[in-house]
Formats: C-alpha cells, sequence, structure tokens
C-alpha cells in the first residue's frame, strides 16, 4: 500500500514539473513579444515635440503596498530618458500584464490646464499591434485622460485603502471588487477624486459580475466620458443565488466605438473652452503623415461644474493638473503617448483663408462662395495668432503645403511676405518654394508671445491658372513646428473656372435727352462660344458720375426687355443726370464670376422748356345783363422756364385753350378771352389753341419769365360775359402748351 502511494505521490510531482519546465520559455516569450510591440510602437511614432522631463511627475505608487509605476519617459530605443532633448521622446504607460501607470503634469513647473483661458492639448496615442505577436494573447484595458485638482496629486489613481485599482478601473474609476458593496457613493469614494476623465477603452468589461460590468451595455473598444468621483456615474446590479452578489456599471457619456489597437498611431486633441466650460475632444482628426483625418470624430461634452472639482472655492488658483493613467490585468498591450503641445507653454493657432485680389473676394472654409476666375490675382493667407502660455512660440518652421493650379512666381523675386501686428514685415522669396511639390519652407523671423508681436500673417502671392474645364482646387494641410508647438492649417478648397468670354454691345455710346427726359440704355449681351445668355444668372452693374448704382439681373423687371435672352434696356430717372453732361459706366457679369469690359455712355442735357401756373382765379361778379369784362384777381404766374441754351434761335412758344367755366353742370354764359395789348380780343375755347406770349433764351442758365407780370389790368386774360348768368361758383381748367416750334 505504501509503494503504490509512493508511486502516485512521484507520478504527480512528475507533472508539476514538466508543466513549470514548459511554462518558462512560453512566459518569456509572450513578454519578449511585448516589449518588441512597444519598440514597433515607438520606433513608429510620428513627429512630436519630445518631452521635457522637468515637464511631468510620475505618479506616485509609494502608499499603494508596494505597487509599481510603470510609467516612463522612452525614447525611440526604448532607453528612460533624463533631461536631455529627444524629439521621438514618448510616455510608455504600460507594456505587459499586470501593470498599471500614472503620469501627471508638474503644475509647480508650470505644466497645467488654466480654466480661465482657452486651452488645447495636442498628442498622439498608441495601443498596440491589431493582434499580438504570441498566438491567443488578449490585449489590456487601456488609458484615461484625467483632469483633477489635486486632492492627492502625484499620488492620485484608483485605489482602495492601501489596494490599487487595476483592470476596470483602468487606474481612475471606481474599485468593484466587493460583492456586497450595494452604495454608489462607495465605489465613486474609490476613483480619483475632483476629477473629470476621457477613457479610452480597449477591452469592454460587459460581464454581469463582480469587477467586470463597467462596460454592460457596450461591445467592443470605445471612447467616453465621465465624472470618475460622482456616485451618478454607477450604477448598481445584483446578481447570482437571490441576488445577494452585486456589481455596478457605469453610466458613461457619448460612446463611441473606435479602432484603439490597429497597429496605428491615433491623434488626440482636446480643447478646453472657459466661456461654456466645456470640453471639446477630437479622435483621428489627423493622420500620421500629417494629413486630415478621413472621419474624425468631434465631441462637445455637456457644462462640466465646478463641483466636479471641489466647487469654486477651491478652483481658486484656476489651475487644473492633467495627466494619464493606464492598467493592464491578464491581458496587456503597449500604451503609448507623444505630445504636440502643452497647454500652459503656449496656446496658439494657425487659420489660413485666400483673398481673390481681382474680385475682391475673401474665401474661407465656410463661405458659399469659392470660385475664382482664370488669371485673378491670389493671395494666400496663414494667420498665426499667440493666445496665451508661459513660453514664446519660437523657432517656428513652417512647411507650406501650396494649392495647386496656381502658378507662384520663380526665380528670387519676392513671392511673399510676412506681416507682424508690431507693423514689422519679412520678405518669402521664390527660392524657398519647391516648384515640383509645391512646397515652401520658411521658418518664421520672430517669436509670438504675449506681448508685441502676438500676431504674424503670412501671404504667398500668385495666379490662378487658365484651366479648360472648371477645376476644383483641394484643401491643402501646412505645418508649423516649433520647440513647444507643433500644429496645422489647412487652406480653403476653391474652384477655379473655366473663363467664358462674354461681351456688352451698346446702341449708343451718346444720347442727348431733353431737361426732364429719362435716358434709354439699349445693348445686347453675348458670349464668344455663342452660347444661350441666361437672363436669371447675368448682372447688369452701372456706375453714374461716379456713384454706382443698383446692381440688377437681366431677368429684373428694371430690364425693360427682360423676356429676351441677353436683351439690355433700361432707363437712367432724368432726376439723376444732375449734369449737363453726365457719364455712365456699364458691365455685366455671369454667376461664373465672367465679366465683360465696361461700355462708357455720356449723356447730354441738350436743356428744354418748362412751364409752371398754379390756380387763378377771376374777380367776383353779380348778375348782369350786358355784355362786359371781367378783370383777372390778383397776380397770375405763369412762369416759363428756359434752360436751352444760350442763343438757341427758337422761340418759345406758349398757348392755351379751355373748354369753358361751369358750376356743376351749369355752363357760364361767357367766355375766357384773351386781349392784346392793341385791343384785339381771342376766345380761349377747345377748338384751338390761341398763342398767349413768345420769347428767346437771351443768358446762361435757367432763365424764368413771368408771363403774367406782363400784363396790364386791361389786357391778357380776362372773362367775357353774354348774357345773365345764376349766382354760383364757376370753374373749369386751362390747357396750356409750351413748345420751342411754331
Amino acid at each position: 500500500m505504501k509503494r503504490r502511494i509512493i508511486s502516485i505521490l512521484f507520478f504527480t510531482i512528475a507533472i508539476l514539473l514538466a508543466i513549470r519546465i514548459g511554462e518558462i520559455p512560453t512566459l518569456a516569450t509572450e513578454q519578449t513579444d511585448a516589449l518588441s510591440e512597444a519598440q514597433a510602437g515607438l520606433s513608429s511614432a510620428p513627429e512630436n515635440l519630445g518631452l521635457n522631463s522637468t515637464q511631468f511627475t510620475v505618479g506616485d505608487f509609494s502608499n499603494y503596498n508596494g505597487a509599481k509605476n510603470n510609467a516612463l519617459l522612452e525614447t525611440s530605443t526604448m532607453h528612460t530618458t533624463g533631461s536631455t532633448y529627444d524629439p521621438l521622446r514618448a510616455i510608455r504607460m504600460t507594456y505587459y500584464k499586470n501593470e498599471q501607470g500614472a503620469i501627471w503634469s508638474n503644475v509647480d513647473g508650470g505644466n497645467y490646464v488654466n480654466i480661465n483661458q482657452k486651452q488645447t492639448l495636442s498628442l498622439w496615442m498608441y495601443f498596440g499591434a491589431v493582434k499580438h505577436k504570441t498566438a491567443n494573447a488578449s490585449f489590456g484595458d487601456g488609458m484615461a485622460f484625467v483632469l483633477q485638482n489635486p486632492a492627492n496629486g502625484v499620488g492620485s489613481f484608483a485605489h482602495n485603502g492601501n489596494s490599487i485599482g487595476t483592470g476596470e478601473t483602468l487606474g481612475v474609476w471606481g474599485i468593484d471588487t466587493d460583492t456586497s458593496v450595494k452604495d454608489p457613493a462607495t465605489i465613486a469614494a474609490t476613483a480619483i477624486p475632483n476629477s473629470w476623465a476621457l477613457e479610452f477603452d480597449t477591452h469592454a468589461n460587459n460581464n454581469e459580475t463582480t469587477n467586470d460590468g463597467f462596460d454592460e451595455g457596450i461591445d467592443g473598444q470605445h471612447i467616453a466620458y465621465a465624472n470618475p468621483s460622482s456616485p451618478d456615474t454607477y450604477k448598481e446590479n445584483s446578481y447570482g443565488f437571490l441576488n445577494l452578489n452585486h456589481y455596478f456599471s457605469m453610466n458613461h457619456a457619448n460612446v463611441q466605438n473606435v479602432d484603439l489597437h490597429d497597429g496605428s498611431w491615433h491623434h488626440v486633441t482636446i480643447s478646453w473652452n472657459p466661456n461654456t466650460y466645456k470640453i471639446t475632444y477630437k479622435f483621428n482628426d489627423k493622420n500620421v503623415d500629417g494629413s486630415k483625418g478621413t472621419n474624425p470624430i468631434e465631441v462637445t461634452t455637456d457644462k462640466i461644474q465646478a463641483t466636479e472639482f471641489g466647487g469654486h472655492d477651491a478652483l481658486s488658483t484656476g489651475k487644473l493638473q492633467w495627466g494619464f493613467t493606464a492598467t493592464n490585468g491578464e491581458a496587456y498591450e503597449p500604451n503609448l503617448i507623444a505630445f504636440e503641445s502643452i497647454p500652459s507653454s503656449v496656446e496658439a493657432e494657425v487659420t489660413s483663408d485666400i483673398n481673390d485680389e481681382t474680385q475682391n473676394k475673401l474665401i474661407q472654409t465656410d463661405t458659399n462662395d469659392k470660385n475664382v476666375s482664370s488669371g485673378d490675382k491670389l493671395a494666400i493667407n496663414y494667420h498665426l495668432k499667440y493666445d496665451s502660455g508661459n513660453d514664446k512660440w519660437k523657432n517656428d518652421v513652417a512647411t507650406l503645403q501650396l494649392p495647386s493650379d496656381v502658378t507662384y512666381i520663380n526665380g528670387n523675386q519676392e513671392i511673399g511676405y510676412i506681416t507682424y501686428d508690431d507693423g514689422s514685415d519679412e520678405p518669402i522669396y521664390a527660392s524657398e518654394l519647391d516648384t515640383s511639390t509645391n512646397t515652401l519652407t520658411h521658418t518664421i523671423g520672430k517669436d509670438l508671445s504675449s506681448s508685441a508681436p502676438t500676431k504674424a500673417t503670412i501671404t504667398i502671392y500668385g495666379i490662378a491658372n487658365d484651366v479648360t474645364a472648371n477645376t476644383k482646387v483641394a484643401s491643402q494641410r501646412s505645418k508649423f513646428e516649433s520647440d513647444n508647438l507643433i500644429t496645422n492649417a489647412d487652406t480653403p478648397e476653391f474652384t477655379i473656372k473655366k473663363v467664358k468670354p462674354i461681351n456688352l454691345s451698346l446702341t449708343q455710346n451718346n444720347i442727348s435727352v431733353g431737361n426732364d427726359q429719362d435716358a434709354g440704355i439699349l445693348g445686347n449681351v453675348t458670349y464668344t462660344d455663342q452660347s444661350t445668355v441666361d437672363n436669371s444668372q447675368v448682372t447688369v452693374h452701372a456706375k453714374l458720375n461716379g456713384t454706382n448704382l443698383d446692381d440688377f439681373l437681366l431677368s429684373d423687371s428694371t430690364n425693360l426687355n427682360n423676356a429676351t435672352s441677353g436683351s439690355l434696356n433700361f432707363k437712367i430717372p432724368s432726376a439723376e443726370l444732375t449734369k449737363e453732361t453726365n457719364t455712365l459706366e456699364v458691365y455685366v457679369e455671369d454667376s461664373d464670376d465672367n465679366q465683360s469690359t465696361t461700355s462708357t455712355v455720356i449723356i447730354t442735357k441738350k436743356g428744354g422748356l418748362a412751364l409752371a401756373v398754379d390756380d387763378y382765379s377771376f374777380g367776383s361778379i353779380n348778375q348782369v345783363t350786358a355784355s362786359s369784362l371781367i378783370p383777372r384777381k390778383g397776380v397770375w404766374n405763369i412762369l416759363v422756364k428756359d434752360s436751352r441754351k444760350n442763343g438757341t434761335k427758337d422761340a418759345w412758344n406758349l398757348s392755351a385753350q379751355t373748354s369753358g367755366l361751369y358750376s356743376g353742370s351749369k355752363p357760364f354764359k361767357g367766355n375766357i378771352v384773351f386781349k392784346k395789348s392793341n385791343g384785339i380780343e381771342n376766345l380761349l375755347t377747345d377748338q384751338g389753341k390761341i398763342p398767349i406770349a413768345n420769347g428767346y433764351k437771351t443768358q446762361d442758365g435757367e432763365q424764368t419769365t413771368n408771363v403774367g407780370r406782363s400784363w396790364n389790368d386791361s389786357e391778357g386774360l380776362m372773362l367775357k360775359t353774354n348774357g345773365v348768368n345764376a349766382v354760383g361758383q364757376y370753374s373749369g381748367e386751362m390747357n396750356w402748351t409750351l413748345s420751342d416750334s411754331v
């Protein structure tokens, strides 16, 4: 019996030894593979600022039962760095199993988020390859960006007493390891206090069990944000026999499913708006080669409350510490970070627009009209603006990728300038332009800072190429790289329109009109290629004596021939012809910005005659039986205004006629007569015009003759009775004719 027992024990031990011996090369290979995966990520890191070790502080885990902080600042060869500058330096948060890491901005060293100013953090993140080199190996948990008002400062990490948070906590969320806990506040108390976090979660913890249920309802890798220390972030659930066991899921905000461990570096931009207290974050907004991301994710959070950071009193300095936390449990991945900007160092931006100097039109990203014409003079602008920061924006090298289909001057000529808001400028030479790639590299001559100069504008001049068809010019991304900021600017896209010559032909270029006569402008609009003119797409521009008139379409009612393609017929009102010789300039422009040449019309006012008469009356009369003449009552001002040229040979002639006077329907028995100075009387009827007066132009300017004042009481217009008239008031109309012909 003893012998059998010994045999069994020996057999069991042999098996255990075999297992242990077999594990050693497997573990070594897996960890070596993990290290090489991290190396692959570091060696492919995009251009970045590098890291000054004084700007960051590795999290302090000394109070967490000897837990190790695996976060390191590393070079591309995975050597831990000191303070020496290395442009390829990055932060490695974790790379293998059961690791956790935290790194924080050094607030005392000037690295923080100032909530009273616009702040931008631009960075790259790496989460590993699509699959591990080691077969069947799983991926770890991911990383989180954290803003905190540090009660624990660099010691901040999810913890319960001396036990550090792992796995689904990502180092920032609460710890859910006790199946008896039912109160969300208990979980929240183990998270980083007074904080806000944005998670980049590579492993969905969606099992209905303790310590693995935070991502319940979420499948796959994702991005989301929440308030780690708020009980509202956590939801209690039950499971097991009689639901006696408890676990917690999380209330994530704005969950976005993404591919994180895909072998690529992912660009992230995080911005703080001091006016709205909102954070905007963008994911995949830029590709590794610097080009614009094709399908970026952009999210703006709800307003972040002061209570999330301990209340208003706790925010008196306006400074928040920021950093990253990461965890790997029984699975692993390389979690790497590289920076393009540090918010408190330099907060700045670059925008771009294009000024069409030919059409006096500014093209921006949100401009509706982005059309230019072949041959237009263009100014490509890049506007650099320093907002805030502890450092100067210095040693900035602009690598401009200029728009295509534009000809930039070759040779050693100056093709552009940088103008600063302190009034200075510097030239940019054509020799700085690589014409084979349309790339121009120029080092900004002056530092920008909070004191002048704070702004600079780079302007490059070019001419839109002559194209045979409408040509869309794509947006081009340029890079601005300095010691403390890497940023980009995109030119707006625009379209170069094919030239389609349009012509305006006016019927007359010299017009003479009378004093009160409108000037009629007639003409035709045609295309050189004989295509049909669409009146609704052609605008008429006119300028009279240097003053712009209202534009109108050929299809508008202003054009009296608006129904006929290309026909122009409009009038200049006489009231607007204020000079004896008036100059009218007219050109047309279609919706594709094709313009005709300007045609000029000289409008001459040849002068004219005008008559001004008022209502007049004759004296009161009693009933009479005999024929008699009734004189005029008061002075009759009958004004002839002659604005013809002095010396005009033709006399003016004034005549009159009337249909008589009436009291209601009762006619007056008698007639209005014109009595000449020689005593001859002419009756005024409606059968013909009776000459009243005439005269000649004898002086410059407008000459006025008061015909009524030339009569004495016994001549001129009078009323003659020829019978008895009933009592009443009689009235009628006098029709006057003033002409300069007999």
